[in-house]
């Protein structure tokens, strides 16, 4: 979880996570809640860490320039990796050669290994969002967006809330590419026992998303 104060236009700023040998793990965009320039805004996001990463971090926070697009106003901390202990979830992604009627309501399960945390049900999204990643997984695929960031996620009473940014709804026209967005959530949500139900949502819109 990182935490902070920014200065940012339009409330909007970049963030990315690289390993001890500077190359980019994971890179995202958020938002900053309260005043926007010329005052500061506070920001609050999290990032899983894949199992894979060196045990020494970067955190980077900055804006990309309207003018030319170069990076400005960078902030970073260095983090180190404590609790190396790791679990298996599953992710849920589309196969052809698993679903040949291409129901776009059927996706199948690809175990994943995890650090070990309480936020299980946040990491396992996370791990969602960066697709498949192995030859191993190269009949699977997403109708995920790529960009896409999980803003947020819930747990109550049974139902699972998740808020995502509005990549989520780029491209995703058409009801077959809709409901396998819808499924992939749903059901890697589901895999935990906590989960009865999952709502979905666009920067806390919850009315026409992911409409055919």
């Amino acid at each position: 979880r990182v935490t902070g104060k920014a200065k940012v236009f339009e409330a909007t700023f970049a963030y990315r996570l690289k390993d001890a040998d500077n190359k980019i793990i994971y890179e995202g965009f958020g938002m900053t809640t309260g005043p926007s320039v010329p005052d500061y805004g506070n920001f609050d996001f999290k990032i899983g860490i894949p199992v894979n990463s060196t045990k020494d971090l970067i955190i980077e926070v900055f804006e990309y320039s309207a003018k030319d697009g170069s990076v400005i106003n960078l902030d970073s901390s260095k983090i180190s990796l404590k609790n190396l202990e790791t679990s298996k979830i599953k992710t849920y992604f589309s196969n052809n050669k698993l679903d040949p009627a291409v129901t776009c309501t059927e996706v199948f399960p690809v175990e994943r290994e995890i650090f070990k945390t309480q936020e299980i049900g946040f990491v396992a999204v996370f791990e969602l969002l960066r697709g498949p990643l192995s030859n191993k997984t190269k009949d699977y695929f997403t109708s995920i967006p790529k960009g896409t960031v999980l803003n947020s996620l819930i747990i109550r009473d049974g139902t699972a809330y998740a808020d995502f940014n509005h990549v989520l709804e780029i491209n995703s026209g058409g009801s077959c590419h809709a409901q396998a967005i819808k499924s992939q959530i749903t059901e890697t949500l589901k895999q935990f026992s906590s989960v009865k139900n999952v709502i979905i949502s666009v920067n806390g819109r919850t009315e026409d998303i992911l409409q055919p």
